[in-house]
């Protein structure tokens, strides 16, 4: 109504009836461009879906994918998604138990390893969950691909490091002298090993540095740290970095972390 007040040249069509002819084909032309706008709109999904379903999916895609596994739903009818239309958001988010995933090509195969989460610790699927898992990603991988699905416990690390302190804010076994806490040193070492993505890579030289950022810690000096290098029972020593197989890292026993304080 607006363009055709703008134009001189139709100031002919004065009709006020909401039924005249102008006014018929304004909203006949305007009905048609929103139909085609939405027919364009179809024809864009479709052909997002074709392509979707032709290309070959990325290490990413498989990562996110390995996180809308649902334990305990099966997949919609000839496709890869659930069908949710019966759960709260609640409910699936329940059901989605991979918290964490990382995909790895390794000789032509794909690695995608795995983890829950209970209490704010990383832990391994159920034997169930893992089943019910390798089944889920063999039927929406792309065809031709071999996945293993690894679902490992937790590589092992042991840590011997000297901290170098200043008495005057801790005591002889690491506790602050304000009592503010007892273990800060331990406590950082936790914090690091948890702020690392899944499936990254633990940097000794780093782990130093968030040590010195400890305060009342003049100087830490790793004297040795070794994991469980590639799923073994026995440990390697790290020189300067390890990517854990299991995708994360944690301490077996309070045993394998010996800190020796040492005043300054």
């Amino acid at each position: 109504m607006e363009a055709k007040a703008n134009e001189p040249l139709l100031d002919g069509l004065d009709s006020t009836s909401v039924t005249a002819i102008w006014r018929l084909w304004i909203y006949v032309v305007a009905t048609s461009i929103w139909a085609l706008e939405n027919l364009f709109d179809i024809h864009k999904k479709e052909v997002a879906d074709d392509l979707a379903e032709l290309k070959p999916h990325s290490l990413r895609w498989y990562v996110e994918k390995s996180k809308l596994f649902q334990f305990g739903s099966g997949l919609a009818s000839e496709s890869d998604e659930y069908d949710n239309s019966a759960l709260t958001n609640a409910e699936v988010e329940a059901q989605q138990v991979v918290k964490y995933a990382a995909a790895v090509e390794v000789n032509r195969d794909l690695h995608i390893k795995l983890a829950t989460e209970t209490d704010g610790e990383l832990e391994q699927l159920t034997q169930d969950q893992y089943t019910a898992f390798v089944a889920y990603i063999n039927s929406v991988k792309d065809a031709g691909v071999f996945i293993q699905a690894i679902n490992n416990a937790h590589d092992k690390i042991k840590l011997t490091v000297d901290i170098y302190y200043d008495p005057t804010i801790l005591n002889t076994t690491g506790g602050r002298l304000d009592g503010a806490s007892s273990t800060p040193v331990n406590d950082a070492i936790d914090e690091f090993l948890k702020s690392l993505p899944f499936n990254g890579v633990f940097v000794k030289a780093y782990l130093t540095d968030a040590l010195q950022q400890v305060e009342g810690v003049y100087v830490p000096q790793i004297r040795s740290i070794s994991a469980t290098i590639n799923d073994s029972d026995s440990f390697t020593e790290i020189d300067i970095s390890y990517q854990p197989f299991s995708g994360y890292l944690k301490f077996l026993e309070d045993a394998d972390l010996v800190i020796n304080y040492i005043a300054q």
